[in-house]
């Protein structure tokens, strides 16, 4: 990838606000109103399952018909997600069960994809692990407690919850995906606004976990989500690549996850399910139901609430997203159990490692046609009429 390609990715980094959102149009900066591509492999049908649909956790492949629903609406739901030529896979999972995927050529359930900012909403949920763990003692407590330079500053009241919620008055600054330590980077950006008023996106405060869970739990950031999270959900670790900073040693946690569709899909399903894997309660429920709630008009703790608000417009159901730059998603729906991952085609070998530098980064900006320069863009799906579709299968 050359410099000016990097450019081109980093300035689009600004536009977006880091990659959440519903489009470059997206508003990254909201006053609180409550204080607190056609074609793809298609493989609808494959197999059938025996496990009662509402007690699944196996992700096994079944046909649509299987909880209820006719393969046609599944179709109609991949057909519009492919009018979306930079789309790699779409994955569906309603009551615990794979009901369709529909892959890119030279596409397979096993082809890796990258988050960008859907990784905001994994290390969230880690941060809501160490609150029940009790290495935080709650969404009040001061993040000064830990990050102990914001001592004496205007930033030592801003609390963890505020983080959480992208309120705590720390701007989006384009320097930190150049940064060499972007740690430190976050740590030492300025608070320009009040805490707890105003939902600002922005990368440095979602970056700010990382220092957060070391200091804390005493695990890095990779460490602690692998442990608490991935692993017990039944995600192979051997097989994901998660991104470090330009000095090879301190976790990105604004971005920077790659797993396979099932993988990602894995993590929205343990959110719909209000944190229970199995017998098993990985996540506090309560964070849970804070995280899928909107905080300020469209946005839970690290996660879009695609609402009336988000969108401008009544919307036939509400569903949770965590949304990445050029498209990487996962939509959540808990009163349907319905999940769906779509990701973008992907240029990544995992021989060249996950250290960040200007010519190693999750390149997703080539099949979005954003790269190299004086390349056409390929439009997204309209994300309104998908929640419409999604709306349907319940």
């Amino acid at each position: 990838m050359t410099h000016a390609s990097l450019v081109v990715l980093l300035l689009c980094l600004i536009g977006c606000g880091g990659g959440g959102g519903q489009s470059e149009s997206t508003p990254t900066s909201f006053a609180g109103a409550d204080n607190d591509a056609a074609g793809g492999q298609n493989q609808d049908e494959t197999g059938s399952g025996e496990t009662g649909a509402d007690e699944s956790w196996s992700l096994e492949r079944v046909t649509p018909e299987t909880v209820g629903l006719d393969s046609a609406q599944i179709d109609q739901l991949f057909s519009h997600i492919y009018t979306d030529s930079a789309v790699q896979s779409a994955t569906l999972v309603k009551d615990g069960m794979i009901i369709g995927e529909r892959f890119a050529e030279g596409v397979s359930a096993d082809t890796i994809g990258t988050s960008w900012s859907v990784a905001k909403s994994f290390y969230g949920a880690a941060i809501g692990v160490a609150i029940d763990q009790n290495w935080i003692t709650g969404a009040d407590q001061k993040v000064s407690d830990f990050i102990t330079e914001w001592r004496g500053s205007n930033k030592e009241d801003v609390t963890v919850g505020q983080l959480l919620e992208m309120r705590a008055g720390i701007p989006d600054r384009s320097g930190l995906f150049l940064a060499r330590d972007q740690t430190a980077f976050a740590i030492g950006t300025d608070k320009t606004a009040a805490a707890g008023v105003r939902f600002v996106y922005s990368n440095p405060t979602s970056q700010l976990f990382e220092p957060l869970l070391q200091r804390s739990a005493g695990l890095d950031a990779h460490a602690f989500l692998r442990q608490e999270i991935l692993s017990p959900i039944g995600i192979d670790v051997n097989r994901i690549g998660m991104w470090l900073d330009p000095t090879g040693a301190q976790p990105l946690t604004y971005m920077g996850l790659d797993m396979r569709p099932e993988d990602f899909a894995r993590f929205g399903v343990l959110m719909a399910r209000g944190g229970l894997w199995e017998d098993e309660q990985i996540l506090s429920s309560a964070f849970v139901a804070q995280s899928l709630s909107a905080k300020s008009p469209f946005y839970g703790y690290q996660w879009w609430q695609l609402n009336a608000a988000y969108f401008g417009q009544p919307v036939p159901v509400t569903v949770s997203a965590a949304l990445g730059l050029d498209g990487q998603a996962i939509y959540v729906w808990p009163e349907a159990d319905l999940v769906l991952v779509i990701l973008t085609k992907y240029q990544h070998s995992r021989n060249q490692g996950y250290v960040l530098s200007e010519t190693n980064f999750p390149d997703t900006c080539t099949g979005r046609g954003r790269c190299p320069p004086g390349a056409e863009t390929v439009e997204r799906y309209d994300q309104f009429e998908l929640i419409r579709l999604l709306s349907e299968l319940n």
